[in-house]
């Protein structure tokens, strides 16, 4: 039996409470006994002296003769014994319903006495109250005491019971959980809905449990996950190796074309003998080509893992209304409209640099490859930013691909037809280092580029 009690926390917590409720109500019990009959002892004296001087005041203001029924009424009243001398010491009036009622000697009394006069005459008054009910209710109390032991004992075997259920069912539902943990059995959960404790170490070993348990499905998938990893490893190399071959073609066609017209004007064959015309486009071929370079360098750098992105407070506003000036002339010659609807003074902590090539390169995409005579509109509200050229639409196959390098709607890549074919994605790189949310896609008019700055 010890044995059981000692390998069970529900028995142990059980005695332990009841044990510790009956002390507890056996002290206030026994606190009970001793200030309730003190307190009431306290009380009836005060009600006895109250009664005595209300007395005195009828006996000083009618007499004795003439208050007989006061003096009767207050010694019925109090259990007291009342006697009126006068100064000579003789008893002129005495009663005494405490001998009446035949009550405990050994009940607690107080005496009280006073003097008035009457007719010139000097009279004593002397009262003996016995306080039965203090006597009374200490015996009502020991009277009760078996009755009160059986509710104490009732009282604790029911909260301990409670108690015991409350505080460790959890812990057992915990242990036995825990036994299923030691053979590797983690489809359980332990239902303990509490915040405490108890509550923290269940919500521990469910989440253990589902970290072992998710350690074991990776474990079980190891293979599966490798084969993945070397698909992509593959992948990344494949990506690599097409965008080196699209940055030599895309160096190939401007240095070809540099080296025929200088040996044209080396040689000076037929119309390379105009040297300054041809040294002009020279020039021009070489400034393409090194703006091509430059791209290709700034999308390499943002695309390594050690770029860090330097961060300040940039009045986008400002920034974006300053680009859009830099367009008018373009626009102006290819005969478009640019419509402005830029919000005053929103600002966004980013790269100033960075976020003001954006603006340049969405501009520029818009800009070139919008027909004769189409109108570009520039917006940015509460943070959205979007820039929508009419008269253009792009197949849902480009749509997706626009952000990838090198891509262009026109598969003959020619250079004369478009850009570098970096400028969209370069956008997609710096807007992913800020984390700013960004597409492209068909509108009714045209075609439109949203980005969200938050």
């Amino acid at each position: 039996m010890r044995r059981k009690i000692s390998q069970s926390i529900q028995a142990k917590t059980f005695l332990s409470m009841l044990a510790l409720l009956v002390v507890c109500c056996i002290i206030i019990y026994g606190m009970v006994m001793i200030f309730l009959p003190r307190n009431y002892h306290t009380e009836l004296e005060g009600q006895v002296t109250s009664d005595f001087y209300d007395l005195m005041a009828v006996l000083e203001r009618n007499g004795w003769e003439a208050s007989s029924d006061s003096l009767m009424e207050f010694s019925m009243r109090n259990n007291a014994s009342v006697k009126v001398n006068d100064n000579y010491g003789n008893n002129l009036f005495s009663v005494n319903f405490a001998d009446m009622e035949n009550l405990d000697t050994s009940a607690p009394s107080m005496s009280c006495s006073a003097t008035f006069q009457q007719g010139g005459q000097i009279y004593h008054v002397f009262a003996n109250a016995a306080l039965v009910a203090v006597a009374q209710s200490y015996d009502i109390l020991l009277k009760l005491i078996p009755f009160i032991a059986v509710v104490i004992l009732l009282i604790s075997i029911i909260g301990a019971v409670v108690c015991s259920r409350y505080y460790s069912k959890p812990l057992v539902n915990i242990s036995n959980v825990a036994k299923r943990m030691t053979t590797l059995d983690m489809t359980w959960k332990c239902e303990v809905n509490r915040k405490d404790e108890i509550g923290v170490l269940a919500a521990s070993l469910n989440e253990m449990a589902e970290q072992l348990n998710s350690a074991l499905a990776s474990l079980r998938s190891a293979n599966w996950q490798l084969k993945k990893d070397i698909e992509r490893e593959r992948e990344q190399e494949k990506q690599r190796v097409e965008f080196f071959t699209a940055v030599s073609h895309e160096l190939k066609t401007p240095i070809a074309i540099i080296k025929g017209q200088l040996e044209g004007m080396i040689y000076q064959v037929g119309e390379y003998k105009d040297r300054d015309t041809y040294l002009r486009r020279c020039m021009k071929t070489t400034n393409d080509m090194e703006a091509l370079v430059k791209e290709i360098l700034s999308a390499a750098r943002m695309g390594g893992s050690d770029f860090h992105l330097e961060r300040t407070d940039l009045d986008i506003s400002q920034m974006l209304q300053r680009v859009c000036r830099q367009f008018r002339g373009r626009m102006e010659d290819k005969g478009m409209e640019l419509r402005l609807n830029i919000q005053s003074d929103f600002h966004y902590e980013g790269n100033g640099q960075l976020i003001e090539k954006v603006f340049s390169n969405v501009l520029s995409n818009a800009v070139t490859y919008s027909p004769m005579g189409a109108a570009v509109t520039v917006s940015l509200q509460d943070g959205v930013f979007s820039v929508e050229n009419t008269g253009v639409h792009i197949d849902e196959e480009d749509l997706a691909q626009l952000f990838t390098p090198f891509y262009r709607i026109d598969k003959s890549r020619n250079r004369n037809s478009g850009g570098s074919g970096l400028g969209l994605y370069i956008v997609k790189t710096i807007l992913d280092h800020h984390e700013v949310s960004y597409s492209m896609e068909n509108t009714e008019n045209g075609v439109q580029f949203t980005a969200v700055f938050r």
